[in-house]
């Protein structure tokens, strides 16, 4: 792919993932040829199923006019496509003929950076989502959710970055949500970490040992059984799509070996040590760990290494809450210097490949290039290697 895309999870009031939204950078400053649907020669940027990013889940997917002008919103399928629109591009005819010619097809159409004013009446007659950012003014917020509920349309409030953000949006009415704050922990910062089960404790440290036995993990495990069974839930969930039940643990050591289960021991100690064990929360996790490896077996020095980046990866939950957080939860984990360095972003190889992923998988594509360019890392290889990654993540989901 020409093209840089990212996912950005858009939840439903009961914290489900309803969609993805696709933000994209393509090449040559975002220009498109004009193509016609179901030509050859399609446009770059979507010469791949999209489903390979989604899953099962819609894609929100924002069309420039000279890509509405091109009727590229065509090469999708209804069932999957939201078409996404800035409100200012309606005021053209021409895109407004087009997008009502889409409504009218069946597609979901969503307007974002949206303010409501009487100049937009007629915008409002065949949208479905209005995007509602708050980091806007609580008047043009309330303004703007009021309308949209007098006319029955569904709002989406990005930018929710606190629960109180999140309890002000389902009080407007928000149908879907999109921000950090879904992907924070509960933490009673008051009352600090609640320690580890010694069980985990003791597992991990057995496990950060290069001769650990397999005996001393099942005898370290085995005498907590709520643990046992968590993990057990863990690895039979449908991120692994094992074909059959693992019943014991002596069963998960034989299937994935001692040094994959250890990551998966740290993954558990980090949910319950963080009170995050959401669906998603573990996508992303997973979705980080795949990708911190693809991106460390470009770079020579990285690929000697590329689980301990992967484990990297896989931790990553914790950066969204906050730093001091992040070092406390840290001390909780026997991990090398150079995985602690990276998870801080201290400098260093591991904190690049940590900042390329996270910018990536937030959009954040200055920021990424800004490091990219130091190991030479194209835009081609990266974007294919992260569609590959999301593809893994929900296909193992769909199992």
């Amino acid at each position: 792919m020409d093209a840089y895309i990212a996912r950005l999870p858009v939840f439903d009031v009961a914290g489900n993932v309803f969609a993805y939204s696709l933000p994209y950078r393509a090449e040559e400053n975002g220009s498109f040829e004009y193509v016609a649907p179901g030509s050859e020669e399609t446009n770059k940027l979507f010469d791949f199923d999209v489903r390979r990013l989604v899953g099962k889940s819609r894609a929100f997917i924002y069309f420039s006019d000279e890509m509405l002008r091109a009727r590229l919103p065509l090469l999708f399928s209804r069932d999957i496509l939201t078409v996404v629109v800035h409100a200012n591009q309606l005021e053209d005819a021409g895109i407004m003929n087009i997008c009502r010619d889409l409504k009218e097809r069946g597609f979901m159409l969503a307007l974002e950076d949206f303010e409501y004013s009487k100049a937009y009446d007629e915008i409002f007659r065949f949208v479905d989502v209005v995007e509602i950012d708050f980091k806007k003014t609580t008047k043009a917020i309330e303004e703007t959710a009021y309308v949209c509920r007098y006319a029955n349309k569904l709002m989406l409030a990005v930018n929710i970055e606190t629960r109180d953000e999140y309890e002000y949006a389902k009080r407007l009415g928000c149908t879907f949500m999109q921000g950090f704050y879904f992907a924070k922990p509960e933490l009673d910062l008051e009352n600090g970490f609640q320690p580890l089960p010694a069980s985990i404790a003791q597992t991990m440290q057995i496990l950060s040992q290069k001769d650990a036995e397999i005996e001393e993990v099942v005898n370290a495990l085995s005498v907590d059984s709520a643990v046992c069974q968590r993990l057990l839930r863990l690895i039979n969930s449908v991120y692994f799509g094992f074909t059959t039940k693992i019943s014991s643990i002596n069963q998960a050591i034989v299937v994935l070996g001692l040094d994959y289960l250890r990551e998966w021991i740290y993954l558990m100690a980090m949910q319950k040590l963080l009170n995050n064990d959401s669906p998603e929360a573990t996508k992303m996790s997973l979705l980080m760990a795949k990708f911190c490896r693809k991106i460390a077996l470009m770079i020579p020095e990285g690929a000697k290494k590329p689980e301990s980046f992967y484990l990297m990866g896989l931790l990553s939950m914790v950066v969204f809450s906050g730093e001091s957080v992040l070092v406390k939860a840290l001390d909780e984990f026997p991990l090398t210097f150079d995985i602690k360095k990276g998870l801080l972003r201290k400098g260093g190889l591991y904190s690049d490949v940590f900042e390329m992923a996270f910018s990536y998988l937030l959009a954040d594509w200055e920021k990424f290039e800004e490091i990219a360019s130091m190991y030479n890392i194209g835009m081609k290889e990266i974007s294919e290697d992260f569609a590959e990654c999301a593809e893994e993540v929900e296909q193992a989901q769909m199992n």
